[in-house]
């Protein structure tokens, strides 16, 4: 049998697949690279990827992905507006030089995020007796923490109000609540 398949005849034998006559196809046809439409589909994966990162890599990979998709999605845009960028070897390099750019510098200001300059919590209850120099037992913000005191020479009782002045590690620097008192 002889098909006539985008202007080319094509010989199929009756016993040969849908393969076989891929195979003939690619030898008689030439196919056409479309650059833009590479660049929009790799675009649009990079900015799916970004969707089903797992949450442990999004925190340290966050936009990175979105970045070379919107990155690939201005490139795609250009090769099919202008011919200034018909070339694929400059694509590649335009696209490699935008994204290590916004990387680089947009990505650290979209990730900025205000410093909390009070803390959220800063009472907690001691359990046990804090002695100078020694560490003992506190409650804060319904965990179990080291404390010490820092600066303080008397015996903090157990069951009182302390203010949290910072944390060391996994062990809080506290005062009693009467220093603060009047």
């Amino acid at each position: 049998m002889v098909y006539l398949v985008l202007g080319q005849e094509v010989n199929v034998f009756p016993s040969s697949t849908f393969i076989s006559v891929l195979a003939q196809l690619t030898s008689v046809v030439t196919f056409l690279f479309n650059p833009s439409l590479f660049w929009f589909s790799g675009g649009f994966v990079f900015c799916l990827i970004e969707l089903f990162l797992p949450n442990t890599w999004a925190k340290q990979y966050k936009l990175i992905p979105v970045i070379l998709g919107v990155n690939a999605l201005i490139v795609a845009f250009f090769a099919w507006r202008y011919t200034l960028l018909q070339d694929t070897r400059f694509q590649i390099a335009y696209w490699m030089a935008l994204s290590t750019a916004c990387v680089i510098w947009v990505r650290p200001m979209l990730l900025k995020r205000k410093k909390v300059a009070i803390l959220d919590a800063t009472e907690a209850q001691t359990l046990t007796e804090i002695v100078p120099g020694r560490t003992g037992k506190a409650l804060y913000e319904g965990c179990l923490w080291q404390a010490r005191t820092e600066g303080y020479q008397g015996t903090i009782a157990p069951h009182q109000k302390v203010y949290v002045l910072r944390r060391e590690g996994n062990t809080l620097i506290v005062l009693p609540e009467n220093l603060f008192q009047r």
